[in-house]
């Protein structure tokens, strides 16, 4: 499997990325790289502490993840655009759940690609150049079109799925593992 690099920011959404990492880590052996767009320490949003984390530079394989959190819709805008371009530009897969979405629409990524985020007007409120309204889709679960994935707030076991397969996990057991994941909600 190739690497994933998570992108975290102060307060982050730590329920968006736990199943991909848990699951992907401990079941499937995804290696995880985590990174902030300064480096250093953070706070999830339930205040788990990480003391540290590289600074983000665009890696040139694997899926580059960024995970939700009030750091994207904060009004100095958090903007990492350029390394999100440069990521895709090497063959990396453009990942973004919940607020992430808004870095991706930031960068221009969601204008010309099918997508998803927390509701049609989400992405609009933030991102004042998004032009991307017409390839919207209303969906509660991720989303992928080519080498990008988008997935709501409340869909983290089929963004997990979506970003093992891209990183080059077995399409079935990717499956295996949202079914799992997801089975609660069956019922």
């Amino acid at each position: 499997m190739h690497p994933i690099t998570v992108v975290l920011t102060e307060g982050y959404s730590d329920w968006e990325i736990a199943p991909l990492c848990g699951a992907g880590r401990a079941f499937y052996g995804a290696e995880f790289r985590f990174v902030s767009p300064k480096g250093g320490a953070l706070k999830s949003a339930a205040g788990l502490p990480i003391a540290e984390t590289g600074r983000f530079e665009a890696p040139d394989e694997g899926v580059v993840v960024i995970c939700g959190g009030p750091a994207f819709e904060a009004d100095d805008g958090l903007d990492i655009g350029q390394k999100l371009r440069q990521s895709r530009e090497s063959g990396c897969v453009i990942a973004g759940i919940c607020g992430g979405t808004i870095a991706l629409a930031r960068a221009g990524m969601l204008d010309n690609v099918s997508h998803t985020s927390n509701g049609p007007d989400y992405l609009g409120n933030y991102v004042k150049a998004y032009s991307g309204t017409g390839r919207y889709v209303d969906e509660p679960r991720a989303v992928r079109d080519k080498d990008i994935i988008t997935a709501p707030a409340p869909a983290p076991a089929s963004f997990a799925r979506e970003v093992l397969v891209a990183a080059g996990l077995d399409p079935q057991k990717a499956e295996e593992l949202e079914n799992m994941l997801g089975a609660e909600h069956s019922k």
